[in-house]
């Protein structure tokens, strides 16, 4: 298991464990109080042997009792132990255990009657604990010691003298007994009932859970869900500063075409175009972080950066620029033709903030700063300058190229709109001379 499973075991341990405590306190109490009236009651106050049984139980009950309330103590204040669960259930079956062979021995009977004694219907109650639990390993080991020390103590067939003569079997069966028997089977069935209701309880919290994350992760991009997983929601809306790379594309002249489209047909259109910046996207291991209309935000470097970003992220817009429409739009007759739709793309890379923006009921991975800026504004710079392709020279170094590797065209230092600091920029990829009549109505 990963730490946060760990983690999340631990705490269901801890809170099983105090629920065990409050029952052990209960059924120490619950049942003295029914010995207490069933036997105390009805006994002679001159049978001294019959008093020193009655003591001996009393004790037991008060010892079963310390029990319950040392594991409850520990459990509450997160001070249980991987170990201590471990003892409860060996005192569990140590009080049980010896409650039932000095019931043999004292009272004069062979271990080959045990199964008449009251006590041993303790048993189911003890091994009713143990559904409380996530350990199995645990119930088998309780269920291991009880089944054992009893045939150990009816193996023994060796009765100590007795402290008085052997009562006749048929006193195990009068109405005291019976109704400690009683008692025991309905503390059992109440046990029992308190198992199913916290697993009752834990399945629906794990659904909500579950529905929870899936509601969530229906707002974040698919590669952010694990990171949702691991880190829980207060972290990913804590966010973090780290270094990405940065794509805006968008359809030149779409606003112009969509005057005159069909709108099922600019829907298509949109579908597509969307459907082929995702596949592009992720074969290149990036992230669309958002679409808005006919344009796309990609990013590189989630859930964390990598050295080669900014070089799959130019891999991806020299791969977006080279599908034509023929090959990713079904309706290319009502688009205009493959050579009537070009792409801009603006590309830019350094540290941005990544994190979750928003509530549980709309919330949104967002990625701010102004390396997204400079992007955007990059992207639009394409239409001023008739170039499929704008990048900053800082990109453009991060991605390992040089201006003679691929034609670049330095464009000078520039200062976009928005910001006072100059920026040096580069191009690639001009536009068709059909694609420059319509930027302007973009």
């Amino acid at each position: 298991m990963d730490e946060r499973t760990e983690a999340l075991f631990a705490d269901a341990e801890r809170s099983a464990e105090r629920v065990i405590g409050q029952l052990r306190m209960a059924m120490a109490l619950s049942l003295a109080a029914v010995f207490a009236i069933t036997v105390v009651a009805r006994a002679r106050s001159e049978d001294a042997v019959l008093a020193v049984q009655i003591a001996a139980v009393f004790v037991t009950f008060f010892a079963y009792l310390a029990l319950g309330a040392l594991s409850y103590r520990v459990a509450v204040r997160h001070r249980l132990r991987p170990w201590m669960p471990w003892a409860f259930a060996t005192g569990d079956a140590g009080f049980l255990l010896v409650n039932i062979g000095l019931s043999v021995f004292t009272r004069g009977l062979g271990g080959g009657y045990l199964a008449v004694l009251p006590a041993v219907w303790f048993v189911p109650l003890v091994l009713a604990f143990g559904a409380l639990q996530y350990n199995p390993a645990r119930l088998v080991y309780s269920t291991a010691l009880l089944a054992g020390g009893l045939v150990a103590i009816a193996a023994a067939d060796l009765p100590l003298d007795a402290l008085a003569p052997p009562l006749a079997l048929d006193r195990f069966f009068d109405a005291p007994p019976n109704i400690m028997r009683l008692a025991m089977l309905v503390a059992a069935g109440a046990v029992l009932v308190a198992a199913a209701a916290r697993t009752r309880s834990l399945l629906q919290r794990a659904i909500d859970e579950t529905r929870r994350g899936a509601n969530l992760t229906r707002y974040l991009p698919a590669e952010m869900a694990g990171q949702l997983a691991d880190s829980g929601l207060a972290a990913l809306r804590q966010g973090r500063r780290q270094a990405v790379a940065v794509m805006f594309v968008d359809i030149r002249g779409f606003t112009t075409r969509a005057e005159t489209m069909d709108p099922a047909a600019t829907s298509r259109l949109l579908a597509d175009f969307r459907r082929f910046v995702v596949a592009t996207a992720t074969r290149c291991e990036g992230v669309v972080d958002k679409f808005v209309g006919d344009s796309a935000m990609l990013v590189f470097g989630l859930p964390s950066p990598r050295p080669d970003d900014a070089r799959r992220a130019l891999t991806c817009a020299l791969d977006l620029l080279a599908g034509t429409p023929g090959e990713w739009a079904r309706d290319g007759q009502a688009t205009g033709g493959d050579e009537a739709i070009e792409l801009g793309i603006g590309l830019h890379a350094g540290e941005a903030f990544c994190g979750a923006v928003g509530d549980e009921t709309r919330l949104e991975f967002a990625v701010l700063g102004d390396t997204v800026n400079i992007a955007a504004r990059l992207e639009q710079e394409t239409k001023a300058v008739g170039l499929r392709l704008v990048v900053s020279r800082a990109f453009l170094a991060a991605a390992g190229e040089t201006i003679d590797g691929r034609d670049w065209q330095p464009l000078g230092a520039r200062t976009l709109r928005g910001r006072t600091q100059p920026i040096e920029l580069l191009g690639a990829h001009p536009f068709s001379n059909a694609q420059r009549m319509t930027d302007g109505v973009c």
